[in-house]
Parts: C-alpha cells; structure tokens; sequence
C-alpha cells in the first residue's frame, strides 16, 4: 500500500467519523422529539420540567446544527454528504417515532438538508478564502425545519388526546383563576359569610367553565394546530438569539482540527473566464 492510499484511506475515516457524529446527533434529536411528544401537558403548565425539557431542546438543536456544518463543510464528494444527512434522518425516526406524520417530517428535513449540502459547496467554492459564514447562515432553513419537527412532536399525540379524551382547560389555570377571584369574592363578605359565597362562586364559575368547552368543543381539532402554530415563532426567536452559539463552536472545532492535523488549507489556482471587449 503507497502512501497515496494511506491518505485516501485515512480521509475516509475522518470523514466517516463526522458522518457518524451527524446520525448520532439526528438520534439525539429524534430521542428529544419523543421525550417532548410524551410531556406535551407540560406545555400548559409552566414549571422547571418545562424549562429542563426546553434546555435539552436547545442542546439536542445545537448538536444537528454543529455536526451538519461539519458534513457540508468537510465531507465530500457533495452526494456521500447527502447520504449522511438521509441516514441522520432515519436516526431521527429511530429515536423519535415511526408515524406517517413523523416520516413526512424527517424527509422534508433530509430534501432541505441535501439543499443545504449542495448550497454550502457551491459558496465554498466561490470564495476566495475559507470561511465559516456560508455554512452557519445557510443553516436558517434548517433551523426552522428542527423547530417543525418540534411542533410535529407536540402535535401530534396532543391531535389524539384531543380525539379520545376531548378538549379540557389545564387545572393548572382553573385553579390559579379561581384563588384570584376567591381573594376577591372573600374581601367584600364578612369571614361568615365568606364560605357560602366562594362555595356559590365555585359552582357559577364550573358551569361558566362546562359552557365554555361545550362552545369550544365544535373547532377542538384545531386545538393542537394552534397550539403547535403557537410554539413555532417563540422557538424561532429563542434559535435565533442564541444562533451565534453553533457558529462559534464550528469556528473553534475547525481551528481544533487544523492545529491537531487533521484538516489543511489548500491554495488552488483556477482558470476563470471573462468576457471583455476585443
């Protein structure tokens, strides 16, 4: 074996390594997916698992963004880096779930990453000097499709409970509503008088409660589009505040690959035609 070979062999491995770094990250966020499907009710209820559950959201979104920037940065030729992200996409199943719903989601997320793959090559090789902006702000439609696959995750199993369980406003809310009015209520009466009027009050405001689903109880399938409508652009604001982040670490990880050996700039002469008056 020349050394030749060796080089060619040792690229294919490098290559396979961030490969694997991709389907890992897309099982990650698959795994993510389904753990957010199983607390959709949480959504209703502001709480630290809530805020635990938004924070693996971030990192799980962190490691598609970072390990896909590497893919379309590193792996070539174009195609063999298509086919990372279309295995990514069916590690994204495997973590997540195998719905009708959830597959249609994942292949718009391989069709937009394989855009993403062959745009981030075509600006690569028209800059002059290697740089990690083509490659961070390509990755906006890609964000956007995470964010969809979130939505999806929420929407749904909270579409079927809807189906057999029927819409019903969060206690959580019920509560929290009712102790503002009872403070109310229970200012205006004497303290003997304060029972019989919250009890009176509890009874009124359940049935104001029951009238109102009733009313809502027609349109209740769209309950969870709304809802799902409702996460997207909260998200898509949070991604992008904190968007820097993937970008800045794909700019530490390829210095960190160069010092280590493990990648080099290349300067290639290129004949470039113009047209001009003769």
């Amino acid at each position: 074996m020349n050394e030749n070979e060796k080089k060619n062999i040792g690229k294919w491995f490098k290559m396979l390594f961030f490969i694997i770094i991709l389907i890992g990250a897309g099982y990650f966020f698959g795994s993510i997916c389904e753990k957010i499907g199983e607390s959709y009710d949480l959504i209703f209820t502001p709480s630290k698992e809530l805020l635990t559950l938004l924070l693996w959201f971030i990192l799980a979104f962190f490691a598609v963004m970072v390990s896909s920037g590497l893919v379309a940065a590193l792996v070539r030729p174009t195609w063999f880096g298509i086919i990372a992200f279309v295995l990514s996409g069916l590690a994204m199943l495997i973590g997540w779930q195998v719905t009708i719903g959830s597959c249609i989601l994942v292949l718009i997320y391989i069709l937009i990453s394989a855009f993403y793959v062959i745009n981030v090559v075509k600006e690569m090789n028209q800059r002059i000097k290697f740089s990690v902006s083509p490659i961070s702000e390509g990755q906006a439609i890609l964000s956007i499709v995470l964010i969809l696959l979130v939505c999806g995750s929420i929407y749904f199993p909270y579409s079927e409970y809807i189906k057999e369980e029927g819409f019903s406003i969060p206690e959580f809310y019920i509560e929290k509503l009712m102790e503002q009015m009872e403070k109310r209520i229970g200012a205006q009466f004497s303290p003997l008088q304060q029972r019989m009027a919250i009890n009176e009050f509890r009874e009124e405001f359940n049935k104001i409660i029951d009238g109102l689903i009733e009313r809502i109880k027609p349109y209740e399938k769209f309950i969870p589009i709304a809802i799902s409508l409702g996460l997207f652009m909260p998200l898509v604001t949070i991604t992008r505040l904190l968007f820097w982040i993937p970008a800045g670490i794909l700019s530490i990880i390829f210095l960190l690959l160069k010092a280590l050996g493990l990648t080099k700039t290349v300067s290639e002469t290129k004949e470039v035609q113009r047209l001009v008056i003769s």
